[in-house]
């Protein structure tokens, strides 16, 4: 299953490499305007290296979708076992593949789910006691993604109030994260005047599912978290700090926010497990878990603005994926076919629009165009304009109602340059807009150089732990 947030990464990245490093300003969407742009940079930065380096975008997008869930999910694993145990580890992968919801948006939302990465990392080296790669750890996930940064600062600091032990350490790898993440930060809270719209707003609540047995065991793992001491208190920490997410209701019910409530009934189960010691009961709860998962699901019909909801019985990750379950945005013959079009009948600096935002920016990524089109509604443009009027080349779908898409081609004059099963692609002969890149506020190389300092301090973590500590000390 090939999800569409990617194409609008891919479309980032090459857009740094046409401002030659880090840029400021999102020239690449709705240009030839563009907006302000506040999205962490680590993932784009990374994918700019490998386009840059030759790596095609199908390629890459096929590559991030398999390793970074893959790596995510063993960096979980790995961390429940070594901190805490094998069994509870078990369970953890197990309630994983309850969630069909959550694994899609393991596998959607990568700069997320590589967050994550970074995050759990970073709570591996705080365990270990090694408060610098542990700071430096949690400042990457600042710099790859908004709410999943919060989300784990917040776990440290919550950490801290529950458990007294580790107070002095966690508030100082926060706190050392938080200072080393001020550039970002910074220009994050210089952005919010450009919000026009909270999650609260945004249609993707409709895709809202809530996993009914899921919650209940969770809920019963909180109050065994709320009786923990120790490390186990990270339980309770994450389900505090898991509310940082709830003005996007998808994200806490079905994304991000399910990361704490799947920890929560592994810990149940874990113990239920301990307290029975039955060995039948894992066959018994791994055929419930992933089998049958029931999941209340929201949903509005096209049209309608009566929110609905209903409940499927059988639900599970594990069940959606074995019969490739899901909605179907990607048909690689069209959407390269189109991107060929656009190709041979516009130049670099020309724009494309469609009359989907997706389609837009999925084929303007491939074939290496900016868009009058855009994601990231919540973020406003600063004057209004007229895409149409703006774009070299228009693409209209097939599902587009045609007396729309009639008096557009007959008002600009369009000229039909292409057509596959799916898409229409036209050429705007009037316009002479063309894209204006602006110059990186952070050059390839300067970038490159930020990052071998930040792993040098990764290298020399242990020196630098000795000279923070007694700076600490003398405080």
């Amino acid at each position: 299953m090939q999800s569409m947030d990617i194409y609008y990464h891919l479309l980032t990245a090459w857009g740094f490499i046409q401002a030659e490093g880090y840029s400021g300003w999102d020239f690449w969407q709705y240009a030839p305007v563009g907006r302000i742009h506040i999205y962490p940079p680590f993932f784009h930065l990374m994918l700019a290296g490998l386009l840059k380096s030759g790596v095609s975008q199908i390629i890459m997008a096929k590559l991030c979708e398999v390793i970074i869930p893959t790596i995510f999910l063993g960096v979980l694993w790995n961390f429940i076992r070594v901190n805490f145990s094998k069994r509870l580890a078990f369970f953890v992968l197990l309630m994983f593949f309850s969630s069909f919801s959550y694994y899609l948006s393991v596998t959607n939302h990568l700069p997320a789910t590589l967050a994550s990465i970074f995050g759990i990392l970073s709570l591996g080296q705080f365990f270990k006691n090694k408060i610098v790669r542990s700071a430096l750890l949690l400042s990457l996930c600042f710099y790859t993604h908004i709410g999943v940064s919060w989300f784990f600062f917040l776990t440290f600091i919550l950490y801290a109030a529950f458990n007294k032990e580790a107070r002095r350490e966690a508030l100082l790898a926060a706190g050392l994260a938080f200072f080393l993440s001020l550039p970002v930060i910074i220009k994050e809270v210089n952005g919010l005047r450009f919000l026009t719209t909270a999650g609260l707003n945004l249609n993707e609540k409709y895709l809202s599912q809530v996993k009914v047995i899921d919650l209940l065991l969770a809920c019963a793992g909180l109050f065994i978290a709320l009786k923990a001491k120790g490390k186990h208190s990270l339980f309770l920490a994450f389900f505090v700090a898991s509310f940082i997410f709830i003005i996007y209701p998808y994200r806490f019910l079905s994304g991000e926010g399910y990361f704490s409530l799947m920890l929560l009934c592994a810990l149940f189960l874990s113990n239920l497990y301990n307290a029975l010691n039955r060995k039948y009961m894992i066959l018994i709860i791994a055929v419930f878990t992933l089998v049958i998962s029931p999941t209340w699901v929201l949903y509005k019909n096209i049209g309608d603005n009566k929110l609905n909801y209903k409940i499927n019985v059988l639900d599970s990750g594990f069940i959606n994926l074995l019969m490739a379950k899901g909605r179907v945005l990607w048909f690689p013959k069209e959407y390269l076919s189109a991107a060929n079009i656009v190709r041979e009948n516009s130049g670099r600096e020309d724009i494309i629009f469609s009359s989907l935002n997706f389609i837009g920016l999925t084929v303007s990524s491939l074939a290496g165009r900016a868009t009058a089109n855009a994601l990231l509604p919540e973020i406003k443009l600063p004057d209004s304009y007229n895409p149409l009027v703006s774009s070299r080349i228009i693409i209209f779908s097939k599902i587009d109602d045609p007396n729309i898409t009639d008096r557009i081609i007959s008002a600009l004059n369009l000229t039909k340059v292409g057509e596959n099963d799916f898409f229409a692609v036209y050429k705007n002969p009037g316009c002479n807009v063309r894209l204006k890149a602006n110059k990186a506020v952070l050059t390839f190389k300067l970038v490159l150089a930020l990052f071998s300092l930040w792993l040098l301090a990764f290298w020399q973590a242990r020196r630098l732990e000795k000279y923070l500590n007694k700076v600490v000390k003398n405080i």
